[in-house]
Protein backbone atom coordinates (compact mmCIF):
# COMPACT_ATOMS: atom_id res chain seq x y z
CA UNK A 1 0.00 0.00 0.00
CA UNK A 2 1.08 3.48 -0.76
CA UNK A 3 1.94 6.16 1.72
CA UNK A 4 -0.98 8.79 1.49
CA UNK A 5 1.48 11.53 1.21
CA UNK A 6 4.59 11.90 -0.96
CA UNK A 7 7.95 14.09 0.59
CA UNK A 8 6.84 16.48 -2.56
CA UNK A 9 3.31 16.44 -1.20
CA UNK A 10 4.31 17.78 2.47
CA UNK A 11 6.54 19.56 1.00
CA UNK A 12 3.94 21.43 -1.24
CA UNK A 13 1.39 21.53 1.57
CA UNK A 14 4.62 23.12 4.15
CA UNK A 15 5.05 26.04 1.67
CA UNK A 16 1.52 26.96 1.16
CA UNK A 17 1.58 27.20 4.99
CA UNK A 18 4.02 29.01 5.46
CA UNK A 19 3.14 31.30 2.57
CA UNK A 20 0.02 31.45 4.49
CA UNK A 21 1.25 32.11 7.38
CA UNK A 22 3.46 35.24 6.34
CA UNK A 23 0.29 36.57 4.44
CA UNK A 24 -1.67 37.33 7.99
CA UNK A 25 1.93 38.00 10.10
CA UNK A 26 4.12 40.32 7.99
CA UNK A 27 1.45 42.93 7.94
CA UNK A 28 1.24 43.02 11.41
CA UNK A 29 5.19 42.91 11.83
CA UNK A 30 5.80 45.72 9.34
CA UNK A 31 3.17 48.08 10.63
CA UNK A 32 5.44 50.92 12.75
CA UNK A 33 4.11 51.04 16.60
CA UNK A 34 1.89 54.12 17.03
CA UNK A 35 0.01 54.01 13.32
CA UNK A 36 -2.42 56.70 12.92
CA UNK A 37 -5.56 56.75 11.03
CA UNK A 38 -6.71 60.71 9.77
CA UNK A 39 -10.13 61.82 9.53
CA UNK A 40 -11.25 64.02 6.91
CA UNK A 41 -14.26 66.10 6.41
CA UNK A 42 -15.05 68.16 3.61
CA UNK A 43 -10.76 68.30 2.91
CA UNK A 44 -10.00 68.96 6.22
CA UNK A 45 -8.56 66.50 8.74
CA UNK A 46 -10.55 66.87 12.10
CA UNK A 47 -9.14 64.13 13.68
CA UNK A 48 -6.42 61.51 14.19
CA UNK A 49 -7.30 57.94 15.38
CA UNK A 50 -5.08 55.90 17.47
CA UNK A 51 -4.60 51.97 15.88
CA UNK A 52 -3.18 50.85 18.63
CA UNK A 53 -6.34 50.68 20.87
CA UNK A 54 -9.22 49.23 19.77
CA UNK A 55 -12.36 51.94 20.30
CA UNK A 56 -15.41 53.34 18.04
CA UNK A 57 -15.63 57.11 17.44
CA UNK A 58 -18.57 58.27 16.31
CA UNK A 59 -17.92 61.32 13.67
CA UNK A 60 -20.15 64.23 12.40
CA UNK A 61 -19.87 66.00 8.95
CA UNK A 62 -23.21 66.06 7.29
CA UNK A 63 -24.31 62.84 7.67
CA UNK A 64 -22.95 60.86 10.86
CA UNK A 65 -20.83 57.62 10.33
CA UNK A 66 -19.37 55.29 13.35
CA UNK A 67 -15.41 54.32 13.21
CA UNK A 68 -13.98 51.28 14.79
CA UNK A 69 -10.75 50.45 15.47
CA UNK A 70 -9.79 46.87 16.31
CA UNK A 71 -6.31 44.84 16.07
CA UNK A 72 -4.54 47.71 14.29
CA UNK A 73 -7.30 48.50 11.61
CA UNK A 74 -9.97 50.86 11.30
CA UNK A 75 -13.35 50.60 9.16
CA UNK A 76 -16.71 52.07 8.75
CA UNK A 77 -19.41 50.62 10.75
CA UNK A 78 -21.97 52.43 10.37
CA UNK A 79 -23.02 55.66 8.30
CA UNK A 80 -26.33 57.38 7.69
CA UNK A 81 -25.50 57.44 4.05
CA UNK A 82 -28.05 56.33 1.35
CA UNK A 83 -25.79 53.80 -0.13
CA UNK A 84 -23.41 52.30 2.50
CA UNK A 85 -20.58 51.42 0.13
CA UNK A 86 -18.16 53.19 2.86
CA UNK A 87 -18.83 50.00 5.05
CA UNK A 88 -18.25 47.66 2.49
CA UNK A 89 -14.50 48.78 2.28
CA UNK A 90 -13.87 46.67 5.25
CA UNK A 91 -10.62 47.08 7.19
CA UNK A 92 -8.01 49.03 6.32
CA UNK A 93 -4.57 49.46 8.33
CA UNK A 94 -1.58 49.43 5.99
CA UNK A 95 0.02 53.03 5.68
CA UNK A 96 -1.67 54.79 2.33
CA UNK A 97 -5.29 52.87 2.50
CA UNK A 98 -8.09 54.43 2.65
CA UNK A 99 -11.84 54.60 2.84
CA UNK A 100 -14.38 57.34 1.81
CA UNK A 101 -17.79 57.61 2.47
CA UNK A 102 -18.66 60.37 -0.01
CA UNK A 103 -22.13 61.34 1.10
CA UNK A 104 -20.73 62.63 3.99
CA UNK A 105 -17.54 63.91 3.23
CA UNK A 106 -15.28 61.59 4.66
CA UNK A 107 -12.36 60.04 4.50
CA UNK A 108 -9.74 57.88 6.56
CA UNK A 109 -6.35 57.57 5.44
CA UNK A 110 -4.05 55.30 7.32
CA UNK A 111 -0.72 57.30 7.65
Amino acid sequence: MEPVFRKKDILVIVAVLVAALAFFVLPKLLRPAGAEASVIYDGTEIMRIPLDTDETYTVDGDLTATLEVKDGKIRFIHSLCPDKLCEGFGWIGLSGETAVCMPAKLAVIIL
